[in-house]
């Protein structure tokens, strides 16, 4: 009996065990068996809305899955459904389709379906004659040799007869069973097949002609050779395949004189349920496979009975962070199936090259260097005969920083408003060129339906950073929405930030901006799409805060452990903070997957502190740990609250510093007044000896009023009113010496608050 091939309709998918990052088919092509003329139709379903959904096919020729071609398909407006219609004609190959969901640049590919067309083929079959030998009163068996075809043909038996014509025998599950067998059964035999779902019919060219005789005693042995009775596999043992839910059906075929009693054993067991000539367990599963053997006399016949089941995986993949330039490994665990399943690995729909620093084997994958075109999706695939399996593990890679060079020099700049630039100093150039070396493509991660956690890097280097901007954009439909831009100012300590208000659902992109102590700005890489998912994301365990130590009065290390205990692998921790004393939202910072502490910076002096913390992968957080309170260390030079002695009079010098400096400010004020008052009246005296104008009552007052109140400067505060060291300020109020329209040059000035004082 020949292997089968692919059924016409899976028996078993396995479903991948990616609930982490929640990019999962809900439905997979199934393969199918059709006739010419039919027309086929393949769906397929994801969970989460793609991007886009297209197909693709090839040819089932066993060779690696490459050389894919592109088909397009029918999509419904929700992104979630897909289908793929084909018309099965005479020459269609047998091939195989797949359905690929795109989520920005990556690709997820589902179990392919075969299809396969629905006819008998005959070039396997010679048209042999066989001679069979049987001796009077023995159990008869006879086989055919199955032809090739999809799904495997019914046969029947049928014998010639005298007149040439030929009658039709009732042979159940394609075995001639003639019992107690005598010379009139002698003639020639042979078989049909029948494919159900083409109704195609066609006679075997073999012929066996039987002939039932008198022999003397003895003589066992068995009618036919190995190969008309089972499989004979490439180490050359005779083996017996039984498909899913089926049962094992086995004919011994000993015959002799007289008829020999035939005893069926597996391995030591011989108390096993068998007929005379042929052995039936019902519903046969893996648990029933081993070598099942028929004695008769000295004659014995052993099978290799086998349970073909379709693949499975024997574990999950989970998903794997790494570092740009070290190594990664990924294990899908251990692939089962009967026939042994061919494991094939993807990445981002295309085949994995193994060779030049990537090395595959059935459970697990290893890069010796990782890049940053390795993030993405890695799919594992198991397949035989009866279907396929896969798992799957998002492949995250943490880039090394990179300087600004690396950038495009024609990174557009967004307007934030702030102060006026400074101007550089034209003289020297070089001292005030500005390196604006940008913040680090964000990392985006899911918090809730409508908010996600933004984080970044920067090197330090170049121009400093005074603060950051969070900027995104929703990017579901249209790219011509523009950019919103958050209004928080992000202290430059600062990597994380919190993005609310978002809707579910939907595609968003996120960039960073730094602000730097010239006042420019510039942007950083924005982020791939992300993808907002709505509720249903399997999330990891909740990390338990272990300490929180005090280092100095600006520092606070805490201590953390976490373990997934078989559930989601964490991708990193995000750390919360705030002053106890401070109602407002955390600040948050950011630690790798791998950290188990970290020392809290920038904090206040003698200020205690909320902690507490979660883990995080792309698409879920955890809860959130139990909150710890720490203290910073009080500040050595912070000021005192008791009561300190007075100083001693020596110690006094620098206040009489201060008084001798105002003393010395006040006499050079008071010589400069004193100069510009004299240039004044010296310019007015002629003009007053030549004619005496009005008095004092009847004089202008050269268009100002004068001040009613004189204005003194003491050079001691502490001065009392009124003193020798008091300086009147009220001729300031008499400052125009030049010549005025309302004004007499030849009026002496004069004071309306009565005589003249003098001024010294």
């Amino acid at each position: 009996m020949a292997l089968p091939s692919l059924l016409y309709v899976i028996l078993g998918v396995s479903v991948p065990v990616i609930a982490e990052i929640e990019m999962e088919f809900t439905k997979y092509p199934e393969s199918v068996t059709a006739p010419v003329g039919d027309e086929v139709t393949f769906e397929c379903a994801v969970r989460v809305p793609g991007e886009r959904l297209t197909w693709r096919w090839r040819a089932d020729d066993d060779q690696e899955w490459r050389d894919w071609n592109n088909v397009d398909g029918i999509n419904d407006k929700d992104g979630v459904t897909t289908r793929l219609v084909v018309q099965v004609r005479e020459n269609t190959p047998t091939s195989l389709y797949q359905c690929m969901a795109w989520y920005g640049s990556i690709i997820l590919v589902s179990i392919p379906a075969r299809l396969t067309i629905a006819k008998i083929d005959l070039s396997r079959n010679s048209p042999e004659r066989r001679v069979i030998l049987a001796p009077l009163h023995n159990s008869v068996v006879l086989h055919c040799k199955e032809p090739r075809s999809e799904p495997p043909a019914k046969l029947s038996w049928w014998k010639e007869t005298t007149k040439g014509s030929r009658k039709q025998l009732d042979t159940s599950h394609g075995v001639l069973v003639i019992n107690n067998a005598t010379v009139e059964d002698s003639g020639t035999y042979g078989c049909t097949a029948i494919n159900d779902i083409s109704e195609q019919t066609a006679d075997l060219p073999e012929r066996t002609y039987l002939k039932v005789q008198h022999e003397g005693h003895g003589g066992f042995r068995f009618l036919e050779t190995e190969d008309y009775v089972g499989t004979i596999d490439k180490d050359r043992v005779l083996t017996m395949p039984v498909m899913p839910d089926n049962s094992l059906r086995l004919w011994c075929g000993a015959v002799g004189t007289p008829q020999p009693r035939v005893v069926w054993s597996k391995g030591t067991d011989t108390n096993l349920p068998g007929h005379t000539n042929s052995l039936v367990i019902e519903n046969f599963t893996g648990e029933h496979e081993g070598v099942y053997s028929c004695s008769a006399n000295a004659l014995r016949r052993s099978w290799k009975v086998v349970a073909l089941q379709p693949p499975h995986w024997e574990g999950s993949a989970n998903s794997v962070n790494a570092s740009e330039g070290l190594s990664a490994r990924i294990s899908c665990g251990v692939p089962h199936g009967q026939p042994a399943p061919v494991v094939h690995w993807m990445f981002n729909a295309e085949l994995v090259k193994t060779g030049k620093g990537i090395k595959a084997t059935d459970s697990d994958m290893y890069i010796e260097r990782v890049e940053k075109r390795h993030a993405g999706v890695v799919q594992c695939f198991a397949c035989n005969s009866l279907g396929c399996a896969y798992d799957a593990a998002m492949l995250t890679v943490v880039p090394v920083q990179i300087s600004d060079q690396d950038y495009s020099a024609e990174t557009p700049k967004i307007h934030i408003p702030s102060q006026s630039p400074k101007r550089h100093n034209k003289k020297n150039p070089r001292k005030h060129k500005a390196v604006l070396i940008p913040p680090s493509r964000p990392n985006v991660t899911r918090l809730s339906d409508k908010s996600v956690m933004v984080s970044w890097s920067h090197d330090n280097h170049g121009l400093p950073i005074q603060f950051f901007k969070v900027q995104y954009r929703e990017v579901t439909n249209s790219s011509n929405i523009q950019w919103h831009t958050e209004s928080t100012d992000i202290p430059t300590h600062i990597h994380s930030f919190e993005i609310d208000g978002l809707y579910p659902d939907k595609y968003y992109k996120f960039r960073i901006a730094a602000v730097y102590s010239n006042q420019d700005n510039k942007l950083g890489r924005s982020s791939g799409k992300f993808f907002l998912q709505r509720g249903g994301t399997q999330s990891p365990r909740a990390p338990t805060l272990d300490k929180a130590t005090s280092l100095s009065p600006h520092s606070i290390q805490l201590n953390w452990t976490w373990s997934a205990h078989g559930g989601v692998e964490a991708e990193g921790f995000y750390v919360y903070y705030r002053a106890v004393s401070w109602a407002g939202a955390y600040e948050k910072v950011t630690a790798a997957g791998h950290q188990r502490s970290m020392v809290m910076a920038h904090l206040a002096p003698d200020t205690a502190y909320e902690l507490k913390i979660q883990a995080y992968t792309a698409q879920a957080p955890s809860d959130f740990s139990a909150i710890l309170i720490a203290k910073t260390q009080r500040a050595l030079n912070a000021p005192s609250t008791s009561t300190e002695a007075p100083a001693k009079e020596e110690e006094s010098a620098p206040g009489t510093l201060v008084t001798a400096g105002g003393a010395a400010g006040a006499a050079a004020l008071l010589l400069i007044l004193a100069g510009t008052f004299l240039l004044c009246r010296r310019a007015k005296r002629p003009h007053a000896d030549k004619e005496k104008g009005p008095g004092p009552e009847g004089g202008t007052n050269n268009g100002y009023l004068p001040a009613k109140v004189p204005i003194t400067i003491t050079a001691n505060p502490m001065h009392g009113e009124g003193g020798d060291s008091s300086v009147e300020m009220s001729f300031l109020h008499n400052n125009n010496c030049g010549n005025n329209a309302n004004s007499d040059d030849t009026l002496p000035h004069s004071r309306k608050n009565g005589p003249s004082r003098q001024y010294v």
